[in-house]
């Protein structure tokens, strides 16, 4: 183990790369072994600011791994990440991620309140600033349900709902970063990860509203809502194997339209279900009376 090279290093600084605005990456590869399978093989990525991209993909494509090298907690094993002409491997982890924040695939909820689990993001934000992120991602009138800012979150945020949690999660992630400069580019790992179909739809689409002056890069594998995304990227054993808006993509033969198709019947089928079951269970009460 005390063999074992860190997952991030400061390499030496290097120029900047000349106009080179917002989120650059060029020949990105990864692999967690020296000679095991790459889990990044190649990946380019252009995000200009203001821009959102969605990155999807079978389960073991790669898409945490490239949010784990965008949170600068994995460096490449070759390639760059540009972040407005910078080598991200050329600043310290926490530099970076003043600048890159987001949520990172289950994002943990600390047994404290909620105004601590905010204030992890920035802990000089006033309980105005408090107030006014919670109402941008739709959770300030549960939290004053519950209690204000000194409502207990539990352990792992045990006494919150999935949706409640996760919308903690974006609302930290909003708050990083300065009232005068916050941070510009958002990574948001599987936000909608474990949530039943309508508290995902209400988080996604509460998620895509709170994010509109910032850069996104969403990874995930829930296809819903993508046609809100400026682009779309779809890795497929690390590589990208395709590239577009979702009319394009969904246009044309591919992973992607597969998937979504796919994911459309079943919502549809599932829908039926549910309505069939209240159907015999409506016909079930008229009959006991």
């Amino acid at each position: 183990m005390l063999d074992t090279p860190p997952a991030v290093a400061v390499r030496p600084a290097a120029p900047p790369v000349p106009d080179a605005p917002g989120l650059r990456v060029r020949g990105l590869r990864v692999r967690y072994e020296a000679a095991g399978p790459w889990a990044l093989d190649g990946v380019d990525l252009d995000l200009p600011p203001g821009r959102r991209v969605a990155v999807v993909g079978p389960s073991g494509s790669g898409k945490s791994t490239l949010a784990a090298v965008l949170f600068r907690f994995r460096d490449p094993d070759a390639g760059q990440v540009l972040l407005d002409g910078v080598d991200v491997t050329t600043q310290e982890p926490d530099a970076v991620r003043a600048r890159v924040t987001g949520m990172p695939q289950d994002p943990h909820v600390f047994d404290s309140t909620v105004r601590e689990n905010l204030r992890l993001a920035r802990p000089d934000a006033s309980d105005a600033d408090l107030w006014a992120v919670l109402a941008r991602v739709r959770l300030a009138d549960a939290v004053r349900a519950a209690g204000g800012l000194d409502a207990a979150t539990g352990a792992h945020g045990a006494r919150l709902s999935g949706g409640m949690r996760q919308r903690l999660a974006l609302a930290r992630a909003l708050l990083a970063g300065t009232p005068q400069r916050p941070s510009p580019l958002l990574v948001l790992d599987e936000p909608t990860a474990h949530l039943d179909p309508g508290t995902r739809d209400a988080v996604l689409a509460d998620l895509l509203a709170a994010t509109a002056d910032r850069s996104l890069v969403l990874v995930t594998h829930d296809l819903t809502g993508l046609d809100r995304m400026d682009d779309i990227v779809v890795l497929v054993r690390g590589q990208v194997a395709q590239r577009g808006t979702h009319a394009e993509l969904h246009a044309r033969p591919g992973w992607y339209r597969t998937a979504y198709e796919t994911a459309t019947r079943a919502a549809i089928q599932h829908s039926q279900h549910r309505h069939s079951d209240r159907l015999t269970m409506s016909g079930s009460a008229g009959a006991g009376q």
